[in-house]
């Protein structure tokens, strides 16, 4: 494959350089089953879709919300493009756990180089991002990412959007998440400014 207009290569490069950023990255709390948190299709949807929402970085995907939060069709498929030209490999991860976990592969320097440019101007928002949501697991990830995705379409509803409500609904949308958990979330969001919510009462 040779470098040409029509291939999204910012898209291809995002996707290997947060398979190089997010292996080997401790997390930050104890009690988990892993010592590192697994980078899978899960977290890559997540991870990218608050690069667009949170940090304001145009990856060019059209996010809807599906069972585990945002999604992209558009994603697994670039993923796969990605995975066979030998940039990334996506590997089931060890007996006993679900999933899949997203490594960087051979051909990863020659992919991120043909969006440097993009790379590299997006290089604080990037780091952002895996300082603030690269330690959390696929299951925190997607409770996170579908906050802030109905906050956005709750006001581009016009509705308004206070804590209450909002942890109301994302209950309603995922129930199995307990209420105290996701207003947990809520607060953490609301403190970062990555949700603004009005008060209650």
């Amino acid at each position: 494959m040779t470098k040409d207009m029509h291939f999204p290569w910012h898209q291809y490069a995002l996707i290997v350089k947060l398979a190089e950023c997010l292996n080997h990255r401790p997390r930050l709390r104890a009690g988990s089953n892993s010592s590192y948190p697994q980078f899978g299709k899960t977290a890559l949807q997540k991870l990218v879709y608050l690069l667009q929402a949170v940090y304001d970085v145009e990856c060019d995907y059209d996010f809807s919300l599906y069972t585990y939060g945002p999604f992209t069709s558009e994603l697994l498929q670039d993923l796969d493009l990605v995975e066979s030209i030998g940039a990334v490999q996506v590997l089931p991860v060890r007996k006993g756990m679900d999933g899949y976990a997203i490594k960087p592969y051979e051909n990863a320097a020659w992919v991120t180089t043909q969006a440097k440019e993009f790379l590299e101007a997006h290089k604080c928002a990037l780091g952002k991002l895996i300082e603030e949501y690269g330690h959390y697991s696929a299951k925190e990830l997607e409770i996170r990412a579908t906050m802030i995705y109905v906050e956005r379409e709750m006001k581009g509803d016009g509705k308004p959007v206070s804590l209450d409500g909002l942890v109301r609904v994302v209950h309603d949308i995922k129930p199995y998440f307990p209420r105290d958990e996701i207003k947990s979330v809520a607060e953490e969001l609301q403190a970062k400014e990555h949700v603004k919510v009005a008060a209650d009462g």
